[in-house]
């Protein structure tokens, strides 16, 4: 699975069409989450021991990538375009996660 498909599936989107624009909005996030200080894997997927050690990072993008989808109009008369909250606790916590390519977490 992909970050796309899971992104999809999360969505409930069926077929292509929206492809361009659910990429256009992981990358997005990705932006914003390293801007805000957290190091992001290579590899969303990646199992260790048995555990699916980057659910958090994965689950942050997935998130607000979703609010960028759900808000892509042009403007809003209320703040329902901020970052979402849970979004930013997670980003508080992933930022002190030291992502080392040799042993990861």
């Amino acid at each position: 699975m992909t970050l796309l498909d899971e992104l999809k599936e999360y969505l409930r989107v069926d077929g292509d069409d929206e492809t361009q624009s659910l990429s256009t909005f992981i990358n997005a996030a990705e932006v914003v989450l390293k801007n805000s200080g957290v190091k992001l894997p290579q590899d969303y997927y990646q199992i260790v021991d048995g555990k699916d050690i980057y659910s958090e990072h994965r689950l942050a993008v997935l998130i607000l990538a979703s609010h960028y989808y759900e808000n892509r109009q042009i403007s809003s008369q209320n703040a329902q375009n901020e970052i979402p909250f849970s979004v930013q606790t997670m980003i508080l916590q992933l930022k002190w996660v030291n992502i080392d390519e040799s042993s990861p977490i």
